[in-house]
């Protein structure tokens, strides 16, 4: 999508359309006090658990943890991107987005951060193509057996070995050196007002998000330089566990072949998107998380994970199976021959010997389920052990007709009558979800209270700014939605969803939207408020004694006289500290 659509347009669609009309298009809902309830319709469930709010234009599920606006709904539903859904709408709602002037919108961080990584990418870039140090990168290219056409459509790029090339073209593109180090494109020498480059010497990926924006870079070593890969630093556009390189390019090849083949590393994507194998995407230095699945669900349901052919292949593949689970996803699974890894498999057998391997795979369960049995029948481990494992993984199927289907053939290979193994899955299920409801309780944490009584009360957001209490909330999507009410003064729930077009942190806000009944009025909102400020304070204050306790044991052991007592009188006065914050609560 080539325009820009300014907050002020997405409020006005938001505006024109309202969410229960839009999603009673799509099922059933009932009146239920305040709210709306059916059936949710993204995950399989009996009881109705899934709500809408029509004042406050928002939606969520208490089953499953889906959550939004119009825009989060219509992405949920037809696996679209946050533009795509954009698009959509806007002829419901009967507006041109495409008039409007970029010019005249506000640019946030964010865009900002793009911009900037958009001005490093087209350097780095330009010196991969056409420099003569590039040449180096490009030899490396051609032995991998990758072409130009390749880089120029992945934007690979090269940078060079001096220390602070990038940050002296900054400096002559006037681009603040504060702004470039946030994103970790420089760093900051010790003790010295001045700067070198994070990537020297490197073949670069840039890492764009689903819709094109770059959010940070990759760059491979071209020496015997450690590490092999460098990726930028995480920070407010770019988080490890939430993008899947590739993806903006793969997507629609995803979406045609109804099928995503993920692989890991820049490398393996490549090779095989230049073997026109382009439903491909992969993941980058991290284990697939939670947050990769959610991803992936929009654009297919069939998942094909390619491991290595070795026992860490082996064991990773395991490790990603209950992550898909919780998505209600069976994935299929590709193990390669021992030694192997995508890239070197296709330069050596072929595409065709790939894709395969691809058709042929099989289900991660089946394979998991067969693996237990392998290792029962060597007796390496005992029939209740295999039991155990196997009821373990079956209690997290969703689908009712693959449960059974597993719970008769498992009772088939461990020779176990399916009634027991039935009744040991069932009792397996209650328990599990018990724990999770238990987790949940306990996992109420400081901050979410903190973010629920500012959905409903945005004027106290004045006295939580005062407190200058909010680095004391841990880093995540919950700090990130209290800094824009509290830093940047969002007080309208529409304009805070317009900020966050991602799914988890649509979904908070609209899980804290409608959790707020225990919040009655503003002065109870206050008193509570109050509380939570002072139990982050006292979380802090105990992590420094927690650590300076530490530093005491270390400076007795080490007979450092002077620096034991100085930390022992440093000690003393947070515990003076720690003492008066505790005094807070009666002042109330």
């Amino acid at each position: 999508m080539g325009y820009f659509v300014s907050e002020t347009v997405i409020k006005e669609i938001k505006g024109r359309l309202n969410i229960l009309n839009l999603i009673e298009t799509y099922l059933s809902l009932k009146r239920s006090g305040r709210s709306y309830v059916g059936l949710c319709p993204f995950h399989d469930e009996k009881t109705p658990s899934f709500h809408v709010n029509d004042e406050k234009g928002v939606f969520h599920c208490f089953g499953c943890g889906a959550g939004g606006d119009v825009f989060g709904f219509v992405m949920r539903y037809k696996n679209l991107t946050f533009a795509e859904a954009v698009a959509e709408l806007s002829k419901q709602a009967g507006i041109n987005i495409e008039k409007t002037n970029r010019d005249n919108v506000r640019k946030t961080r964010r865009d900002i951060f793009f911009k900037l990584n958009r001005l490093v990418l087209n350097y780095y870039h330009m010196l991969l193509l056409e420099s003569e140090e590039g040449g180096a990168a490009r030899d490396y290219l051609r032995k991998r057996g990758l072409t130009l056409d390749i880089a120029r459509e992945f934007y690979l790029g090269y940078a060079p070995f001096g220390w602070d090339t990038l940050a002296k073209y900054l400096a002559s593109k006037k681009v603040p050196t504060s702004i470039a180090e946030e994103i970790g494109l420089i760093i900051k020498k010790k003790n010295k007002d001045e700067y070198y480059d994070r990537f020297r010497g490197r073949l670069m990926f840039p890492i764009r998000d689903v819709e094109g924006n770059a959010l940070g870079f990759g760059g491979r070593t071209l020496t015997n330089e450690e590490p092999k890969y460098l990726n930028s630093p995480e920070s407010e556009i770019y988080h490890k566990g939430r993008v899947l390189y590739g993806l903006d390019r793969a997507r629609d090849y995803i979406r045609r072949k109804g099928e995503a083949v993920i692989v890991e590393g820049y490398m393996d994507f490549l090779s095989l998107y230049s073997a026109e194998i382009k439903n491909v995407v992969a993941t980058l230095g991290t284990a697939l998380t939670r947050d990769h699945t959610v991803l992936l669900k929009r654009f297919t349901e069939r998942p094909v994970v390619i491991f290595d052919g070795d026992e860490a292949g082996e064991k990773a593949s395991l490790r990603v199976l209950d992550v898909f689970l919780e998505e209600g996803i069976s994935p299929h699974i590709v193990i390669l021959p021992k030694g192997e890894d995508p890239a070197s498999f296709i330069s050596k057998e072929g595409r065709d010997s790939l894709l395969r391997l691809i058709e042929g795979a099989i289900l991660l369960i089946d394979f998991y389920i067969e693996r237990i049995q392998r290792d029962f029948l060597n007796r390496k481990i005992s029939r209740n052990k295999a039991v155990d494992m196997v009821v373990e993984v079956l209690t997290k199927l969703k689908n009712p007709i693959e449960r059974s289907h597993y719970i008769r053939k498992s009772g088939e290979n461990f020779g176990i009558r399916e009634n027991e193994l039935l009744s040991l899955v069932g009792h397996g299920e209650k328990v599990r979800r018990e724990t999770k409801v238990e987790i949940k309780k306990k996992s109420e944490s400081q901050e979410k209270l903190i973010l629920r009584i500012l959905l409903k009360f945005p004027a106290l957001s004045h006295y939580f700014r005062s407190k200058s209490v909010i680095d004391f909330i841990p880093e995540g999507e919950i700090k990130k939605i209290v800094e824009e009410i509290v830093i940047n003064r969002v007080d309208d729930v529409s304009s805070l969803l317009c900020r966050f077009s991602s799914g988890p942190a649509q979904e908070i806000i609209s899980e804290s939207i409608f959790s707020t009944d225990d919040v009655t009025n503003e002065t109870t909102a206050l008193r509570m408020l109050k509380d939570c400020i002072r139990k982050l304070k006292l979380k802090a204050i105990e992590e420094k004694l927690s650590i300076m306790r530490l530093q005491i044991e270390q400076a007795k052991r080490e007979k450092k006289d002077s620096l034991e007592e100085r930390l022992i009188r440093e000690y003393r006065d947070l515990i003076e500290q720690e003492k008066g914050v505790q005094g807070e609560a009666n002042d109330d």
